[in-house]
């Protein structure tokens, strides 16, 4: 069995490590590179399809194959991703309200996807702490398929905290005045994404149960950053150039669902 401190650590640095660097890496290219947030949310927005796909996928499609027969667990599941859906609806009000200046120096919005996207690592910690508490190897890659799993968890956690990093972009462009709080901002995101799943790995490893109704409640939550994504999208595109505009969207799109794809045939 691997010992709880060093499958903790490696998890910890797994996760956050990536985590961080996707996060710094698409900030980044919207406030130094100046690239405009419609064209970084796209390109998260194609991150997000994906996400969506592998997050139900978790919770084995809401149970969906159940029919009529699935009983308590089939019921919970489905409540538990409505449950996540409207809460983050609730707390984000103001989801199609106008913008105001107000809200482009506020790290909210953001912080909100964070944790909105973060919620599923609740159920992939979970999985991670049962695997590692009751596998009989001594070797953490060989206990979840090797160096090319390892691979695909690593690019996975760096890929999908971009949709937090777009709406910083998008949302809070003008939060950080200099390096230092924009570096304290991206550790502050990279936290509130990362701290589900640490804590599933902890409790996980000492207490076996369905993983799945963490990544139902995820999925719900997940349709927040989605919308968020999408938002900016098509209210800051240039009418007279839509059609163009419009092409160089869809194409981002699609770079965002095959870069997470691509991360994904790794576990193959």
């Amino acid at each position: 069995m691997l010992d709880f401190p060093s499958s903790f650590v490696a998890w910890f640095g797994a996760t956050a490590v990536p985590a961080f660097v996707g996060i710094l890496i698409i900030t980044a290219a919207g406030k130094y590179a100046s690239i405009p947030g419609r064209y970084l949310a796209a390109f998260a927005l194609g991150i997000f399809m994906w996400f969506f796909v592998d997050t139900i996928g978790g919770s084995a499609n809401l149970d969906v194959n159940a029919g009529f027969t699935g009983g308590v667990d089939q019921v919970a599941m489905v409540a538990l991703f409505a449950i996540g859906l409207l809460f983050f609806f609730a707390v984000g009000s103001s989801l199609f309200a106008p913008e105001t200046e107000l809200s482009k120096i506020s790290l909210a919005v953001p912080a909100l996807v964070a944790v909105a996207v973060g919620i599923h690592g609740f159920g992939e910690g979970t999985a991670f702490g049962s695997t590692a508490s009751l596998t009989p190897t001594s070797s953490l890659l060989d206990a979840f398929g090797g160096l090319t799993s390892g691979v695909a968890y690593a690019l996975h956690k760096a890929l999908e905290p971009m949709m937090i990093g777009a709406c910083y972009v998008v949302y809070a462009k003008n939060q950080a005045k200099s390096a230092g709080k924009y570096l304290a901002d991206v550790l502050v995101l990279t936290f509130l994404f990362v701290v589900p799943s640490l804590i599933g790995a902890a409790t996980g490893f000492y207490v076996n149960y369905d993983a799945s109704y963490f990544f139902a409640l995820g999925t719900g939550t997940s349709i927040y950053a989605s919308l968020r994504l999408a938002r900016p999208i098509f209210s800051e595109m240039d009418v007279a150039k839509a059609q163009g505009e419009s092409l160089r969207v869809g194409l981002l799109v699609v770079i965002g669902f095959i870069c997470i794809y691509s991360a994904a045939l790794f576990h193959s």
